[in-house]
């Protein structure tokens, strides 16, 4: 057990005016520091101011999970989440450790101890001091390697600057010679049992080797020390104006960000009166969260990684658009029209999948940016075509196919399906949604779930004619006032019938009656029709006939965006899919390359659904070759959209590969008795 002798002085070998020009310079990089954040803290504060509520307990909360655990940097890309947690952690220990010194150093001038009789900065406490930042050292060393030869290698995705390699030179120059000092200041003291700097010891013996003895350590040492002081001072210095700001601003935003994946702002009437504003055309109109965001990005590239857009060759980079925006903010070009920097294409090019947001372990959110953009040009009329005729269809006719009321209960022909306004003690509303009314396809599906609920005896309704649509394809395609007024049409017929659960088969329904319907007073209980299948079969109400269905051969699982990504339902679809196996002796099941969290879009979000583009140059083509490559004679999905964009892209291949919901599977394999056992 190390005793009080164990220690080391603070400023050894330093005269007293080298420790004023010290003091001087640590006061002139801080305020180099303080100048530079002050300037885009400015900038951010041009934003437009937007209330949300902040919990401290629950920002300490992201403090530790986010930032200082890094939990999503290391998510994806592995080896480069590793070596930036070894640089992060490996800076951040050796900036507390300096803290710490600097408290001690301080402290002990103030209660007037000798430099020799330290405060605190001794025994046990400095032995674990002098290990623990050893090790950081190392690590910062490592990480700092790793990202060298990454960039010398010129494959990653992540974007380049000539000031990185000055970031990273510091950052290697200053662990280098950080260690050289440590390894002369034991030569010089002969520290007491000087194996606690375990590195420090080994460079020690590395300069005795070559002939550096105490007689003359004194005088590298000295030298070596400023030029890792001036080092350690060039990096406070430069910090703000370098791509090491995301690492500030990034932390505040992760701290402070409140939004979740499948919400949306919304926006009042009085707040466009009072602006004469819809969505946002210059960056003035972005609010304060968002212009933060431009200085949070570190351009990685991980969100242009994960864009299917981007895949596709469509001319959309989320890392793109958040950079562009970065360097008009740099420039203060606060009036400049913004689809001169983001052009309508690039806007019109996003699914809404939430890949990029999910997977920025900075929290940026360039979806948001993308729906404020559309916002503005819907608002100036800059919609035209296909999907602004599927706007004006939702508006006249309460569905984006346009077809009539009286024909929304086509699919259920035969079927006696109870309806809400002839059966108003029913427990569960199905909803039906505009594509499993108007879609023959997707009508298989509707029945299939009625089958299904019939057979588990379940207390259902639906509201037929009295169903238009939720609007989330109006919303996400930046047309907000008609997906309100949708909504408020669909809310006063639930408030109507008093529904409490609803169970949907569309995700995207089923994102709307979660996250957008309660920003206007709807409070649902809202299931997938795969979560509430799940739960029918867990409580018997449904059994498997082995005997049953049709043998679909080797089936392969296709996790909608808003299902699995956006609302993190992805056990319940695999449990249904496996009871089916089982039950139509089917050969097996293949999983996708990218599935869970991790899914690819099927190119139908965001509206995208309602655009004209052929099949092979849509979106979510590469998520069809990706299917027909697994060798599956069956995709099966769970979303209408789903079913759609991947039966008409593996059409256009000409192959035989069904496409079909679990629904059909599962009404196909359930046995005649189910509820009644």
């Amino acid at each position: 057990m190390p005793d009080d002798s164990v220690t080391r002085e603070i400023f050894g070998n330093i005269d007293e005016l080298s420790k004023w020009i010290f003091y001087a310079l640590t006061v002139a990089s801080l305020g180099c520091f303080a100048y530079g954040v002050s300037l885009r803290v400015r900038l951010w504060r041009r934003g437009r101011a937007r209330e949300h509520s902040f919990g401290w307990k629950i920002g300490i909360t992201r403090f530790f999970k986010k930032v200082v655990w890094q939990k999503k940097v290391r998510r994806g890309r592995r080896n480069a989440g590793v070596a930036h947690l070894l640089l992060f952690g490996g800076f951040g220990v050796l900036f507390v450790g300096t803290l710490l010194i600097a408290i001690e150093h301080y402290s002990a001038a103030l209660l007037g101890r000798e430099p020799t009789d330290p405060l605190f900065h001794k025994g046990i406490y400095f032995a674990v001091f002098e290990i623990v930042l050893d090790t950081a050292g190392l690590a910062l060393l490592v990480g700092c390697a790793w990202f060298v030869k990454r960039r010398l290698a010129g494959t990653s995705s992540i974007g380049q600057h000539k000031l990185d390699w000055l970031v990273l030179g510091l950052l290697l120059l200053l662990g280098v010679t950080g260690y050289l000092a440590e390894g002369l200041r034991i030569i010089r003291e002969q520290t007491p049992q000087p194996g606690f700097s375990y590195v420090g010891l080994g460079v020690a013996r590395g300069f005795e080797m070559i002939g550096v003895t105490r007689g003359n350590a004194s005088t590298i040492h000295f030298a070596l020390w400023w030029t890792h002081a001036l080092f350690a001072f060039g990096l406070i210095a430069v910090f703000p104006y370098t791509r090491l700001l995301h690492s500030l601003a990034g932390a505040i935003n992760l701290v402070t960000r409140t939004e979740q994946l499948g919400t949306l702002i919304p926006i009042s009437i009085e707040e466009v009166e009072e602006t004469g504003l819809v969505g946002a055309a210059a960056l003035q109109d972005l609010t304060r969260q968002q212009l933060l965001e431009l200085d949070a990005c570190v351009s990685c590239g991980r969100c242009q990684d994960a864009c299917p857009a981007y895949e596709a060759g469509k001319p959309l980079s989320p890392r793109d658009v958040v950079q562009d925006l970065k360097s008009q903010l740099s420039s203060q070009q606060f009036s400049k029209a913004l689809s001169e920097t983001v052009t309508d294409e690039t806007v019109w090019s996003c699914t809404t999948c939430h890949a990029c947001v999910d997977t920025c372990p900075l929290g940026v959110d360039p979806l948001r940016l993308i729906t404020d953009l559309r916002r503005n040009l819907v608002a100036e009329g800059k919609l035209s075509g296909a999907p602004a005729s599927s706007l004006q269809k939702m508006q006249r006719s309460g569905n984006p196919w346009g077809l009539p009321k009286d024909e929304r209960m086509n699919w259920a022909e035969g079927l006696d399906v109870p309806h809400a306004s002839d059966h108003p003690d029913f427990e569960v509303l199905y909803w039906v949604g505009c594509a499993a009314a108007y879609d023959r396809r997707t009508q298989k599906v509707a029945r299939a779930v009625v089958k299904l609920l019939k057979a588990a005896e379940v207390n259902f309704a639906v509201l037929g004619a009295e169903e238009c649509c939720t609007g989330e394809s109006a919303r996400r395609m930046g047309e907000e006032f008609l997906f309100q007024e949708l909504a408020a049409r669909n809310l006063e017929t639930l408030a109507r019938y008093s529904v409490r659960k609803i169970v949907t088969h569309c995700p995207h329904c089923l994102n709307s009656f979660k996250h957008d319907y309660p920003q206007f007073g709807g409070q649902f209980e809202v299931v997938h029709h795969t979560q509430f299948l799940a739960n029918l079969v867990a409580q018997g109400k449904l059994e498997m006939n082995e005997d049953a269905g049709d043998d679909s051969g080797t089936l392969t699982y296709h996790d909608p965006c808003y299902l699995a990504r956006v609302n993190k339902v992805i056990d319940p679809p695999r449990e249904l899919i496996q009871l089916t196996v089982s039950a139509t002796e089917a050969n097996n099941v293949v999983e996708l390359p990218r599935c869970g969290v991790d899914t690819a879009c099927c190119g139908a979000g965001g509206g995208k659904m309602w655009f004209d583009d052929a099949a092979e140059t849509r979106v979510g083509a590469s998520r069809v070759t990706e299917a027909i490559d697994t060798g599956a004679d069956t995709v099966v999905v769970s979303c209408p959209f789903c079913r759609i964009m991947m039966s008409d892209g593996i059409a256009a291949r000409d192959t035989n590969v069904q496409v079909k919901d679990i629904a059909e599977l599962l009404a196909d394999a359930i046995h005649e008795n189910s509820g009644r056992c």
